[in-house]
């Protein structure tokens, strides 16, 4: 039984995932998601392990170009 907690615990734990918010001023839907598939594809990471369906980015990369573009860049924690 404590196993199995700290089995679970540990499931938990990984599947908070970190939200990002990005906010520019004059954005329109258009542009923030023209932006995001550039960024998306310089943070690319083939290699990475991720849920089916889930982007493989580098979140760091990723954050990084959508600030070189101009955007604020702001975390929320999801669980």
């Amino acid at each position: 039984m404590r196993r199995t907690a700290i089995v679970y615990a540990i499931l938990v734990a990984g599947c908070a995932t970190k939200q990002y918010t990005y906010d520019k001023p004059g954005l329109t839907p258009a542009k923030l998601d023209h932006d995001m598939r550039l960024c998306r594809k310089e943070a690319n990471d083939p290699q990475m392990v991720a849920l089916p369906g889930t982007p493989r980015s580098d979140m760091t990369i990723l954050n990084r170009c959508m600030e070189r573009k101009g955007y604020t860049v702001r975390q929320e924690e999801r669980q």
